[in-house]
């Protein structure tokens, strides 16, 4: 999937000219850690080819921080970035969104020019219900998808939502069962099947997923990015391929025990992966690769650093000792974020020496839940 779902992770033709900065500045922003100071006389710049679809783009109300930092001193389509310390690298040794060859460079193609899009057609979305971290089996989910609206609302419901049960006949798990995650049981995980008929493609979507039974077992999650384009769908049998995630509601307690932080009553969470391009396969899963080396933000502000992961499957979990951005899983998270309101995200890293837009996209969250975001390459809306 990608962290809580695959995600993973923007618009107009001319490069945007950075926001410059003052060699005094100094500022106090709640998402970079606290007071900092340094030379932003000179700030890094990204590659025009890649941001080309960045000059739309403005400072929000409410943007912290709004000016250069010797923490994030990267200007990523108005979204202060820490500037990249390391070539990016295509993630190997997975289960899922890897490649074996040890020689594959990041396909990041698609970031200069955007695809094409076609006329929605009605297809019919299939997949297996996955799992974050715990839970043991997918049943009882609900899953709804919705059109992304303005400003990254949440838009019309499309379809009937529907549920994962326990029935193995009625939604049989995928097999064999998942065994690599740590806390399956010895018999391993059911990732339950579904479908959900009714599926716009070429259309901006977002899959939420949550307790069907209200019971408390499995938070509300938020998948942006999910975009099913017409090269994707099987032409035999109008379906498309998809594996949105389930995240048990005790998840989101120990992830924030771990970066040391309270989840606040009226905020929102955000995690993502950060993904190379897509290659649509008709019929089949897109193969895009997790990368490792980038680094994240947003333009609101969000409780202390944006945080990485550890480069551990079967049992993620932040790694507040990483500074320099994604592992091999390509995770990123951040806490507190303000809900109801445009959130933008940038990734970055380092390709050839350069610093580029790996992508950046507007997404809201919600309160208590989690927004996923993965970033993979740049959408046709993204001109």
């Amino acid at each position: 999937m990608g962290f809580f779902g695959k995600v993973f992770f923007g618009g107009a033709v001319a490069f945007v000219a950075l926001a410059g900065c003052s060699s005094s500045n100094s500022i106090k922003a709640s998402n970079d850690g606290g007071t900092t100071s340094g030379s932003c006389a000179a700030p890094p710049t990204l590659s025009a080819a890649t941001s080309s679809f960045c000059s739309s783009c403005s400072f929000p109300a409410g943007a912290d921080p709004t000016t250069c930092s010797a923490v994030r001193d990267l200007n990523a389509c108005c979204a202060w970035v820490q500037e990249p310390t390391k070539e990016l690298t295509a993630s190997t040794g997975l289960h899922n969104f890897s490649i074996a060859d040890s020689t594959y460079k990041p396909n990041l193609g698609c970031l200069t020019a955007p695809p094409s899009s076609g006329a929605p057609q009605t297809v019919t979305l299939k997949g297996y219900l996955k799992l974050f971290s715990s839970g043991g089996d997918s049943a009882g989910v609900k899953i709804e998808i919705y059109k992304e609206g303005d400003n990254g609302g949440l838009g019309a419901l499309v379809g009937a939502a529907v549920t994962t049960s326990k029935d193995d006949m009625a939604d049989p798990p995928q097999m064999p069962l998942v065994t690599w995650l740590n806390k399956c049981p010895p018999e391993g995980c059911k990732f339950r099947s579904f479908t959900y008929a009714g599926v716009p493609t070429e259309t901006p979507l977002i899959i939420k997923t949550s307790d069907a039974s209200a019971s408390g077992t499995w938070a509300d999650l938020y998948d942006y990015n999910i975009y099913f384009a017409n090269g994707s769908v099987d032409p035999g049998t109008m379906t498309v391929k998809y594996d949105p995630s389930a995240l048990a509601a005790t998840d989101i307690g120990v992830v924030a025990a771990t970066v040391g932080a309270t989840i606040k009553a009226g905020k929102g969470l955000i995690a993502g992966e950060v993904h190379d391009c897509i290659v649509p396969k008709p019929g089949d899963y897109a193969q895009e690769v997790r990368l490792s080396g980038a680094m994240v933000d947003s333009d609101q502000p969000h409780d202390s650093q944006m945080f990485y992961f550890t480069d551990n499957e079967a049992d993620p979990l932040p790694d507040l000792n990483n500074k320099s951005g994604t592992s091999r899983l390509g995770l990123f998270g951040a806490i507190n974020l303000p809900t109801g309101v445009p959130i933008r995200l940038s990734a970055v890293g380092r390709s050839n020496g350069a610093d580029v837009l790996l992508g950046t996209y507007v997404v809201q969250t919600f309160p208590g839940a989690v927004t996923a975001l993965s970033f993979r390459g740049r959408r046709p809306s993204q001109k």
